[in-house]
């Protein structure tokens, strides 16, 4: 099985060296590859470079397991509908000093970064990004495409939407239940028990801001 890193930039790095590190205990991937259709360089860390065009046309399902290492949530969700329409699989990373409780259940595509705890119960649909020193208690259910930046903390029951984006020791409350498109800013905590869709949450406790349609978190 080839592994393929779609994104080149630093978390498609991070991604790479994780995965380097952890195949040179398991073998679990016979190549590693990167995956970027904007960049003019044909290798990085010794690995091959290639637009998504020429992997689906070198590669066939089953040969080959994908990653999105992006962190844009709303970009996650692009590159991982290209791949997913092309009949390819995704795989699921887990960093070896990294605990996912056996009750918890991962989707597609989902890499959990070191030291990070993923409690009994706890649900994380495809294509999400858990960064190093994550806690996501128990029951809590974190939606497609979103990314949780490092030293974030979701207490239990929580419910995150799709492609929210948790920034650097982000806090939400137990029993929280956050709408789609949601940011939640470096060192926010969030208090109250519903956060509506396409906000950006700032400051103890957090207040909201209306995102504009189509905004990024990285523009």
């Amino acid at each position: 099985m080839i592994l393929a890193i779609y994104g080149t930039g630093g978390t498609g790095r991070e991604v790479h060296e994780i995965a380097s590190s952890m195949n040179g205990d398991v073998s679990r991937w016979s190549e590693i590859v990167f995956i970027d259709d904007v960049t003019e360089e044909r290798s990085l860390y010794g690995s091959e470079i290639m637009p998504f065009t020429a992997a689906a046309e070198r590669f066939r399902p089953g040969e080959v397991e994908f990653v999105v290492a992006v962190g844009e949530p709303a970009s996650r969700e692009l590159l991982y509908e290209r791949v997913a329409e092309r009949g390819f699989t995704f795989a699921t990373i887990v960093h070896p000093s990294a605990f996912v409780a056996p009750s918890a259940r991962l989707g597609a595509g989902v890499f959990v970064k070191m030291q990070s705890i993923v409690s009994s119960d706890a649900v994380l649909e495809d294509n999400v990004f858990i960064q190093a020193d994550c806690i996501v208690g128990h029951d809590v259910h974190v939606g497609a495409h979103s990314q949780i930046s490092a030293f974030a903390h979701i207490a239990g029951n929580a419910h995150i939407g799709e492609r929210c984006y948790l920034g650097v020791r982000a806090s939400v409350r137990e029993e929280c239940t956050m709408g789609d498109d949601v940011v939640v800013a470096m060192g926010a905590v969030v208090m109250e028990k519903r956060v509506p869709s396409r906000v950006l949450a700032v400051g103890n406790p957090a207040k909201y801001v209306r995102r504009k349609a189509g905004s990024k978190v990285f523009s």
